[in-house]
Parts: structure tokens; C-alpha cells; sequence
């Protein structure tokens, strides 16, 4: 019997625990989603500043979520797109946090094969790049031997 309810009190913690955990995700779900409907109000034609801001608090919200990833994503695009004149560096600075905090994405090889466009020629992190994305497995033979130094 003192077996039976230390497991029914330790599935009721688990629960509990889950239960919290879930109310936390929706929490940050909720407004991350708040977020994006505020950066589509704007349009992307909108002030890029405050496009930038947006989503700056969507990573800063979403940390290790799918949301947060694309916020990355997206922000690196508005620094190549969205402002006067294009902000490259910033716009790789936004894929190798992108890389750091999702290494084991499904975005990876993509977020690799950005920064290897976006950086210079001569520069040695693209090369060390290129060279992951030669040995890279997953990667279609065809597309790791696509890369020359």
C-alpha cells in the first residue's frame, strides 16, 4: 500500500510538473504569436527598426522553439533587405547565433550555406564551412561537392 501511493504521489508531481511546463509554452506561444501579428501590421515595408525590435523580443521570448529559429531567420533577412542600405555583417552575426543556438537543426546545412554566401572569399570561416558541408552525410553528394574552396 506505502508503494502504491508513493507512485500515484509521484505521477500526481510529474503531472503537476507537465502541466506547468505546458501553461509556460503556451504562455510564450501566445505572445511570440502577439508579436508576429504585430510585425505583419507593420508590413515589411514598415519602419525597420521597429520590424528589428520586434523580432529581437520574438528570439529573446522564443529561445530554443521553431519560433525563435525563424526569428532568426527573418531578422537576417531584414538586415539584407528591409533597411537603406544592407547590414551583411549584422545579417551574419544573426545566422551564426542562429547556428549556436539550434546546432542540431534541420536548418543547419541551410544556415551554413547562407553564411558561406554571405561571407567573403578569402574569409576562414567560410572555409571551415564549406568543409562541414563537404563531410556533411545528410547533404546530397551532389550538393557537398558542389563546394569549392
Amino acid at each position: 500500500m506505502k508503494k502504491f501511493l508513493v507512485t500515484i504521489l509521484f505521477l500526481l508531481v510529474i503531472f503537476v510538473t507537465n502541466s506547468f511546463a505546458a501553461e509556460k509554452i503556451s504562455d510564450i506561444e501566445r505572445e511570440a504569436f502577439a508579436l508576429r501579428v504585430e510585425l505583419n501590421r507593420i508590413g515589411s515595408s514598415g519602419d525597420p527598426f521597429e520590424r528589428e525590435a520586434i523580432l529581437q523580443k520574438i528570439i529573446d521570448i522564443s529561445k530554443g522553439t521553431e519560433e525563435g529559429e525563424n526569428a532568426y531567420w527573418d531578422l537576417a533577412d531584414l538586415y539584407l533587405d528591409g533597411f537603406p542600405e544592407e547590414m551583411r555583417q549584422e545579417a551574419i552575426e544573426m545566422l551564426e547565433l542562429c547556428l549556436r543556438a539550434y546546432p542540431n537543426s534541420i536548418r543547419t546545412a541551410m544556415t551554413k550555406c547562407k553564411l558561406v554566401e554571405l561571407y567573403d572569399v578569402k574569409n576562414s570561416r567560410r572555409s571551415e564551412l564549406i568543409k562541414q558541408l563537404q563531410n556533411d552525410k545528410n547533404l546530397p553528394a551532389v550538393l557537398r561537392n558542389s563546394f569549392k574552396n
